[in-house]
């Protein structure tokens, strides 16, 4: 008998292809007029899980129609959240639904992961004390006036105006609020619908993922007193002392003090001396009620909040941008 030997089918010399992200290459081209922004997000956890959150065409379609806004422990202890909220509703911005949550450093780090490169050592050293002094606020708003086609985030991030107040004008949504400082400037919002995508998932580790489920389906109340927002404002207003954030009487209260800060008041009462107060900073604990505030509103004032010279992972996307895109 004649035996045949089949050969054997030679081995594959290409080796799979692999990628490193599971996220569509084109996942987020409708979410973001950056292409950096695009790439990066597609190797991002939060962007990622954030995406299964809006899978469906009308869970899409909220991304365009709403945004939201972080009412931050400065505008509760400013008393500046019920000001925020006109204003905002006066511009088409609707609120109708609210959560608290509590900053801490590594939230912090991540929602501003792809800018905190550029923050100062000052402004870091301070950040913390100042976002985990109270809960903050997640409020979600709905655009009553979507101008040019924009997105609801897109349109909010523009009428905002700079973080920094020697880049601001008189009608920006912050100069109208109020703004103190740099890092008392009241306010977070996301800067176009990817950011809606990866903030949200981010904060509902805090305010739990079945609360924003049941918010996309949400209606804005028909009475503005019915709002949610505005009610939980007032329980957080009641647990907050009210502050002027004045860094001149802030010093000037904390002379009066028999503690390490008094003593800096009266021994280092002006700007120069603010590496002092950040060293005391590192070794003794804010003091409680406003006098915490007036430690805050010195350091805030005196710091330099950013790093010269450096720029953002990610930098800051425009309306004009997304008209160019469309």
């Amino acid at each position: 008998m004649t035996t045949t030997t089949v050969p054997a089918a030679p081995a594959s010399s290409a080796a799979p292809e692999r990628t490193l992200s599971a996220v569509s290459p084109r996942a987020f081209d409708s979410l973001s007029a950056d292409p950096a922004k695009r790439a990066a997000y597609r190797l991002d956890t939060y962007a990622r899980e954030g995406l299964d959150l809006f899978r469906s065409p009308s869970e899409r379609a909220w991304l365009y129609t709403t945004t939201f806004v972080v009412l931050k422990p400065d505008a509760i202890a400013g008393r500046r959240c019920g000001l925020v909220l006109d204003i905002l509703e006066e511009e088409g911005w609707v609120p109708f639904a609210a959560e608290t949550f509590r900053f801490d450093p590594v939230l912090t780090r991540e929602i501003w992961r792809y800018q905190f490169n550029a923050a100062s050592r000052q402004r870091i050293a301070v950040v913390d004390h100042l976002l985990g002094s109270s809960p903050s606020l997640l409020v979600l708003l709905r655009d009553t006036r979507r101008s040019g086609g924009l997105p609801a985030s897109v349109r909010l991030t523009a009428a905002k105006g700079a973080a920094d107040p020697g880049s601001a004008h008189a009608q920006d949504l912050r100069s109208r609020f109020g703004r103190v400082n740099g890092l008392f400037n009241f306010v977070h919002t996301a800067d176009e619908p990817a950011d809606l995508v990866r903030e949200l998932r981010l904060l509902s580790y805090r305010t739990g993922t079945a609360w924003l489920r049941a918010a996309l389906t949400q209606a804005p109340p028909a009475d503005r007193s019915a709002c949610p927002a505005r009610g939980r404002l007032a329980e957080l207003e009641a647990e907050v002392p009210a502050h002027d954030l004045d860094a001149r009487d802030g010093v000037r209260r904390l002379t009066a003090r028999t503690d390490a800060w008094g003593a800096l008041a009266r021994e280092h009462p002006s700007p120069g001396a603010v590496r002092q107060w950040l060293a005391a900073l590192e070794t003794h604990p804010l003091p409680p009620g406003s006098a915490r505030w007036d430690v805050l509103s010195v350091l805030t004032d005196w710091i330099d909040c950013n790093e010269p010279g450096v720029a953002p992972l990610l930098a800051n996307v425009s309306a004009s941008d997304w008209r160019q895109e469309a």
